[in-house]
């Protein structure tokens, strides 16, 4: 059974807050949801960064070139690269190629090679290539995956869905070749299984198979990486490498280059780039390179469910008081970067929507979503402001909250019971004001 109510907050300077609250009755049918791919999420993307995030940081953004490759596409591109090693995934390969082979000289874009610009307008003709221009005399490469869809067009029969992990967004979050637009971050793990690696040392919410939730910081040394049948540990037979530790691998060996569930390159002579949305491992002598390449995690088996993705919120009835989980401060420009790049950073101050996952004192789950302050028509005191972290830790509380993290927020966060919302999402139409969902990697749903 699921049980929703909705709750309204007043704050001293006269914002209000609305606040979903949904309590399940079990965490048994909390099961992961990757979304439909949708050929429109593309567009839909395309728009985003046009219209409101490029054209807001014109200044400090070139041409951005945006870009899809449907499935069954040919690459006319070689799958050897000096850099990135032997390429064997398709995107890895046109954004390899194209941040070698096109440049940005006097606000015009240059190719280097023909088969390159072909390949280009073949793109950009079959509607799969967007270029956003800003101010700088630069050029980016965002690739972008098949990972995104709309919650609201899968499984419209579920009882409940609502978006759950950080993704690969932001340009910033693109730091190599290797990097892709949509691919989920973060640990997902169901009944013993890992859906997806844990990075960044970040805090997970785990539910034990006695059904105890707990929240702490989980490390991808933790669990052992298959691949090509031969399992890997970290400081025993490999070095996972990841970032903010470090950009690149240790010199000499192999490396085999992880985003998710697939190894999309592997190249020999170690000082590899490591990519921003997964990882490196790192072996003293070449394996067969030629063997299966599926990823598979193990480790977890003890774990009935559990997810990693922003800061806590509660750990043990204990209000969560700061930054736990580190992230990324793009004004540190001379760090390596790894996402999300523009998680808000003033912790008292930075008022946004939210998701949180939670579990009251009898561990059973608890979701709720702070709604945002539309990105247009917003009208204070009477349409919710969002909420800051402080802010959203106090209401957690206040409903009950023992354990409980922060999922993805932002123009993501919805929550759909029946395949329809109670709240608003803050991503709006600027000409009538209506709402636009934005298409998502990864969610949660009961059947």
């Amino acid at each position: 059974m699921i049980r929703s109510s909705v709750h309204r907050y007043s704050f001293e300077d006269g914002a209000v807050q609305r606040v979903q609250k949904v309590c399940l009755e079990s965490w048994d049918g909390l099961r992961f949801l990757r979304p439909e791919p949708s050929p429109d999420a593309f567009a839909k993307l395309c728009s985003l960064y046009g219209e409101y995030i490029i054209k807001k940081y014109a200044k400090i953004f070139g041409k951005v070139v945006l870009f899809r490759i449907p499935p069954g596409t040919k690459i006319p591109f070689p799958v050897e690269d000096p850099e990135y090693g032997r390429i064997v995934d398709a995107c890895t390969a046109v954004s390899a190629a194209f941040r070698k082979e096109i440049r940005c000289e006097r606000g015009k874009l240059i190719f280097r090679n023909a088969a390159v610009r072909a390949f280009y307008e073949e793109l950009k003709q079959k509607g799969c290539l967007y270029l956003a221009e800003g101010e700088r005399s630069s050029v980016s490469i965002l690739p972008v995956g098949e990972e995104l869809g709309f919650l609201s067009r899968s499984c419209p029969d579920a009882q409940l869905k609502v978006n759950a992990s950080f993704f690969v967004m932001d340009i910033l979050d693109v730091a190599t070749a290797y990097d892709r637009i949509g691919v989920p971050i973060g640990l997902c793990v169901r009944d013993g299984e890992i859906l997806n690696p844990p990075l960044f040392d970040r805090e997970a919410l785990l539910v034990d198979g006695a059904g105890k939730v707990s929240v702490r910081k989980f490390s991808l040394s933790e669990i052992s990486v298959e691949i090509g049948g031969v399992r890997y540990r970290d400081g025993e037979n490999a070095v996972f490498c990841t970032r903010p530790k470090r950009k690149r691998t240790p010199k000499g060996g192999f490396d085999w280059i992880v985003v998710g569930n697939r190894v999309v390159a592997f190249r020999s002579g170690g000082d590899t780039l490591i990519p921003s949305g997964g990882f490196a491992v790192h072996l003293d002598r070449s394996p067969d390179s030629t063997a299966d390449r599926k990823v598979r995690y193990s480790g977890m088996e003890e774990i009935r469910f559990g997810i990693q993705v922003g800061n806590s919120v509660a750990v043990d009835g204990v209000r969560t008081a700061g930054f736990v989980s580190p992230f990324y401060n793009f004004l540190q420009f001379w760090k390596p970067s790894y996402p999300p790049s523009f998680y808000p950073l003033n912790y008292k101050k930075s008022r946004a929507p939210r998701i949180v996952l939670g579990a009251d004192s009898a561990d059973m789950p608890v979701l709720l979503w702070f709604e945002g302050a539309g990105k247009f028509g917003y009208e204070a005191g009477k349409d919710s402001s969002g909420v800051s972290l402080s802010e959203a830790a106090d209401i957690c509380a206040d409903l009950g909250i023992r354990n409980g993290v922060h999922l993805d927020g932002g123009g993501s966060a919805q929550i759909l019971i029946g395949n329809s919302r109670e709240l608003l999402i803050s991503d709006r139409d600027p000409s009538d004001l209506s709402e636009q969902e934005r298409a998502v990697s990864m969610g949660l749903f009961v059947p």
